[in-house]
Order: C-alpha cells, then sequence, then structure tokens
C-alpha cells in the first residue's frame, strides 16, 4: 500500500506546552507529531479525502454495482454468509 501523498510544508508557532502536549500524545499512539496534528486538523476541520487504495476499491465496485447480490437487511445477508 502506496501511503505517500503529496505534501506541503508549512511552519506554525504553537505554545511549547501545546508541542509537549502533541508529543506525549503521538508517542502514545505511536506515530508521528505530523501525522497526529495532519490527523486533528483534517477531523476538526470535517476534511475527507480517501487515499489511492481506498479509490480504487470505489472504483471496483462501482464497475461491479450491477452484478452484487442485493440484500433487503443486514440479517439477509448474515444469513446468506453463514449459511
Amino acid at each position: 500500500m502506496n501511503t505517500t501523498a503529496e505534501r506541503k510544508s508549512r511552519s506554525v508557532r504553537i505554545k511549547t506546552a501545546l508541542d509537549k502536549h502533541l508529543e506525549e500524545l503521538a508517542k502514545e499512539e505511536n506515530r508521528s507529531v505530523n501525522n497526529l496534528i495532519e490527523t486533528l486538523l483534517a477531523k476538526a476541520s470535517g476534511f475527507k479525502e480517501p487515499n489511492e487504495e481506498t479509490r480504487r476499491a470505489i472504483e471496483e465496485t462501482d464497475k461491479e454495482i450491477d452484478t452484487l447480490k442485493k440484500y433487503k437487511s443486514a440479517q439477509e445477508a448474515f444469513d446468506d454468509i453463514l449459511g
């Protein structure tokens, strides 16, 4: 899976205490501070953009939509899957 995307570098000034807090959060979540900040900003602003793998899956589903089995309920789907 290719997780690289076009990025823009931006410099911001934040309080030292906030920076320390972000570093601690990132460490707890085993992620980079950059990734944490980007995720927080995307959530706070309502930004949603599927990655390339998700886009391909959507395109594949769109091509096969007419051949997919339709279910009237989740229970019907579970019954079909589980036999």
